[in-house]
């Protein structure tokens, strides 16, 4: 999976915690933060375990920055991404057995776009011989390096963020994910729109004969941006929070190790905005996920006493990890995602050096 972002560090959290709760576990999370000036490297972070790779460059673009992931990806297989969508629990399960039942090469499947006032719409898979995908029906001799075949045009596939997965080794295909001069005529296949990028991978998958296919099943959501300004600080750390427990809630075996530390940085952000009930209740949700823990069982006793919890976790200047000389603020209170310590504020104990933050390049 590839995520490209830029300045979403309010939602880019959510996007990486819906893929880590798959029930399919076997996964790959490659982040291509594409220059951000906020913090959406230590959201992405904040959310993150071994299966998550952060790889920064300069602002170049969505696009450039979905081929960077894309070369970088280890995996056979390829999905796209947005910062503000999410995935199903049983989307990568799912479309493995669609890919087991059917031999496909690409597939793909629908999603539920949010609208800002609270709506939903269905939206699946499409024929691709109506005009349904672009802005004109598709025309022969337009499309990739020869026409489709009169078969194949029948079938259907989502080009949306999150809704397709296919053989990297098609994807990285000449002409793919780049248009060819061939294609400068065609508006269907110009650019480097999730369309465009569908159109002409189909073509190749068509010109090698190979099958594809797909499911009507809504496996993805699509986040409307929101209305209001992101928000910042602690209001932010507390977000990362509940975005990646809501995903782990719905997955049917949470990761307890992400969940322990998602709920452990809630908490302490929710002692330093006052909101202390909060707290508790999240102190509270990291000692049940691992009971055997005294450290745990002591955050939730000292977050009981909202007086020694402010001292504890008072605010301290944000620590900072660095991207090739940028700086991004870090999501947790110790280097590395450790957890924050019980010392005093102010004391030696209570003030961790900054995390180095390693990213790739």
């Amino acid at each position: 999976m590839v995520i490209p972002v830029r300045d979403r560090a309010d939602v880019v959290g959510r996007a990486v915690a819906s893929v880590l709760a798959q029930t399919f576990a076997d996964v790959e999370v490659i982040v291509v933060d594409d220059g951000s000036t906020d913090d959406s490297v230590a959201a992405a972070r904040a959310v993150s375990d071994g299966r998550v790779r952060i790889v920064g460059q300069n602002a170049v673009g969505p696009a450039a920055a979905r081929r960077s992931g894309v070369g970088r990806a280890r995996g056979r297989w390829i999905a796209l991404l947005d910062p503000d969508d999410e995935a199903a629990p049983g989307w990568l399960a799912r479309l493995g057995r669609l890919v087991d039942s059917t031999g496909a090469v690409l597939v793909s499947c629908g999603g539920e776009q949010l609208h800002g006032d609270g709506s939903a719409t269905n939206i699946g898979p499409r024929p691709l011989r109506a005009t349904n995908i672009g802005p004109r029906p598709l025309r022969a001799g337009s499309i990739g390096p020869r026409p489709l075949r009169a078969g194949s045009i029948d079938v259907a596939a989502c080009f949306r963020p999150g809704a397709f997965a296919v053989r990297r080794d098609l994807l990285l295909a000449d002409g793919v994910m780049d248009p060819s001069p061939a294609d400068d005529a065609d508006q269907l296949t110009q650019g480097d729109s999730l369309v465009a990028i569908g159109v002409r991978l189909l073509a190749h998958v068509d010109r090698l004969g190979l099958p594809v296919a797909s499911t009507p099943e809504p496996l993805v959501r699509w986040n409307a941006p929101p209305a209001e300004a992101a928000p910042e600080g602690e209001v932010l750390r507390l977000r990362w929070a509940l975005q990646s427990l809501d995903a782990s809630a719905r997955t049917p075996i949470p990761d307890a190790e992400l969940m322990v530390r998602s709920a452990t940085i809630g908490a302490v952000a929710a002692v330093r905005l006052g909101d202390h009930h909060e707290a508790r209740r999240l102190f509270r949700l990291a000692r049940n996920v691992t009971p055997e823990s005294p450290r745990l069982w002591a955050r939730w006793l000292v977050g009981c006493v909202p007086l020694v919890a402010s001292r504890v976790w008072a605010t301290d200047e944000p620590q900072r990890c660095t991207v090739d000389g940028d700086a991004a603020d870090e999501a947790q209170d110790g280097p590395e995602g450790a957890e924050p310590a019980l010392a005093p504020a102010g004391s030696a104990a209570s003030r961790t050096a900054p995390a180095a933050c390693k990213v790739d390049r």
